[in-house]
């Protein structure tokens, strides 16, 4: 887990160089505010709900130094803390993808049926058939 977040944090760092520029340049907080939100802060709220239960409180400490120099530097407009962004991440993709009118609800289209031999998951949905067709997104 150390790997991902130094990975995380070392973009984070390059992207807090950008806004440094754009500071310079002239842009408003409210449009740096903006722009951090954007390549930033949805940086670290990717799949937030599934890799933040494994950090430790030393990777915890490091990404919320990240957001405190965001703040520091008047690259947003409020202190985020870590925690807010883990309450502001949807954990129910997998509830919203069960919905016919989502767009990734003909991944989960295949039904199979579990033997007893395997422990119950909740659902009948399974995600990768070997006959589903595959999507080709170009």
């Amino acid at each position: 887990m150390d790997v991902h977040v130094n990975l995380i944090l070392s973009q984070c760092n390059q992207r807090l160089y950008l806004l440094k520029l754009l500071h310079y340049q002239g842009l408003s907080s409210f449009q740096l505010d903006q722009v951090s939100h954007a390549i930033i802060v949805s940086r670290l709220r990717y799949a937030l709900p599934v890799w933040s239960g494994f950090l430790s409180t030393d990777l915890i400490n490091r990404i919320q130094s990240m957001l405190k120099q965001l703040f520091k530097f008047d690259y947003t407009t409020s202190l985020i803390s870590f925690q807010d962004l883990i309450n502001s991440c949807p954990v129910d993709l997998f509830q919203c993808m069960k919905r016919s009118n989502h767009c990734l609800h003909h991944v989960l289209a295949c039904y199979e049926s579990h033997s007893d031999r395997l422990r119950p998951c909740g659902h009948s949905y399974t995600v990768w058939h070997k006959n589903a067709p595959l999507l080709i997104l170009r």
